[in-house]
Order: C-alpha cells, then structure tokens, then sequence
C-alpha cells in the first residue's frame, strides 16, 4: 500500500491477466505520479487489464483525471481493458463537467445496478 498525506492506493493481483488498484482519501496530485507508474507498467509492460477502484474516493482533481484518461489511450494501444469502478455522484459530477465519458468513443459511463455507483470502462478488442 503506497501511503500519501491525503490519499492511498494498494496494488491488487486479481489474475494474471488483470491487476487493481484500489484508491482512497482525495485522488489528485498527491498520488498520481506513483500510480501512474504502476499503471503504465501494468499496462504498456506486463499488458495487464486495469480496473481503477475509487469507491473509497471522496475527491478527484484534474491531474487524476488526466491520468484516467492516459490509462484509456495507453489501453486502445495495448489492447487490453481499463475500468474505473466506484464511481459515486461526486466523481460522477467531475468526469461530467469534464466530458470524461465522451472523450472516445468506445468508453461509456454508465450506473452500476443496485447501486448508486457509475463505472467507466473500455473494453478490449476481440
């Protein structure tokens, strides 16, 4: 678990194909560049899937948006999937006003079922 002043992430094997990362506290530049390590290298060296948990997120800046969006790019190339979970109405509003969901064309952002929580998510190319 990588610890910050305001936030934390802890790296999570869910397979071999795919890791996650769970975040807490504020997601912003307090973390993102150790994050954005381990994503990239998930991503672009051990073409892993990531799945981005931010159900323990209670705020998000635009350095941490930027980063979302990098891991989607990063993820078209590599063809592997990227998934941003736990989403609450707070995030949600943020990637809204920033037209996260509408950046590419094949990422929706969409209300997880039986839950007030949305995700966003790209999938792999089969």
């Amino acid at each position: 678990m990588i610890n910050c002043e305001y936030s934390t992430f802890k790296v999570t094997p869910l397979n071999d194909q795919t890791v996650a990362f769970r975040l807490k506290g504020e997601f912003g530049k307090h973390v993102t560049k150790e994050l954005r390590e381990e994503i990239m290298n998930a991503l672009e060296n051990l073409k892993q899937n990531v799945v981005v948990d931010l159900t323990l997120v209670n705020d998000i800046d635009t350095s941490a948006a930027a980063l979302l969006v990098e891991g989607i790019r990063v993820s078209e190339v590599t063809n592997t999937s990227f998934k941003v979970i736990g989403i609450n109405n707070k995030v949600k509003s943020i990637f809204e006003l920033l037209k996260l969901s509408t950046v590419f064309n094949n990422i929706e952002l969409s209300q997880i079922p039986r839950t007030n929580d949305h995700m966003l998510y790209r999938s792999r190319k089969v």
